[in-house]
């Protein structure tokens, strides 16, 4: 009897994981293939960071835009931008801007304002963790677990979706040294006319600025 018992709740077990990855499958699907339609995003956002005793840093206010492969944030005296090929970082306070090719590759093994609205395609396990009424907003929470935590070092990122719009709304990053670093999307503008000019840097806008090329 005993363990039927236990091999009754070890398949109820079983079950009940399967519904919830079933359930943030199907949710993160929705919000894949909504996002797709965009040809461009743009948005305005807060990152705050906490360390591990819970000491929150300094709130950090930015903005992006993107299109396909090509993107610019604004983000704490910084200005980002790439082409799809090459990527500039113009620092303010120095008056000046390092230039490195961009690598999609090593773009996705990090989480920055330039992957949030897209982190959850490759690279994930996922579990649906709750619903719940956020500001009015009735807010999908979706757990990330990545397949090779090794390369990583956070443990878990939880994702939040506007459950009407299929649009994410916020994500929290779990570190494994204790630290959370926290991104919500303020304001959301979905296909805004964006001229490819945004995503090249013309230096000659910055007079006596410094370069370093960075690229090989």
């Amino acid at each position: 009897m005993k363990k039927l018992i236990l091999l009754f709740i070890a398949v109820s077990f079983a079950k009940y994981n399967y519904a919830q990855d079933a359930k943030a499958k199907a949710i993160l699907d929705d919000l894949s293939k909504n996002t797709k339609t965009y040809k461009s995003i743009s948005a305005s956002f807060s990152f705050v960071s906490e360390d591990k005793n819970k000491k929150v840093g300094e709130k950090q206010d930015g903005s992006i835009i993107v299109k396909g492969t090509k993107y610019k944030v604004e983000i704490a005296g910084q200005t980002i931008i790439c082409d799809g090929k090459t990527i500039w970082t113009y620092l303010k306070e120095s008056n000046e801007v390092q230039i490195n090719n961009f690598d999609p590759n090593e773009s996705e093994d990090k989480i920055t304002p330039t992957n949030i609205f897209t982190i959850y395609e490759k690279g994930f396990k996922y579990e649906f963790e709750k619903e719940e009424s956020v500001k009015g907003v009735i807010t999908q929470k979706i757990k990330l677990f990545p397949n090779d935590p090794k390369k990583k070092n956070y443990h878990t990122a939880i994702l939040s979706i506007d459950k009407a719009k299929k649009q994410v709304t916020a994500l929290k990053v779990l570190g494994k040294d204790g630290s959370v670093s926290n991104y919500t999307v303020k304001k959301f503008t979905a296909n805004a006319a964006v001229d490819d000019k945004t995503f090249s840097f013309n230096k000659s806008s910055f007079p006596g600025i410094e370069v370093i090329d960075l690229r090989e």
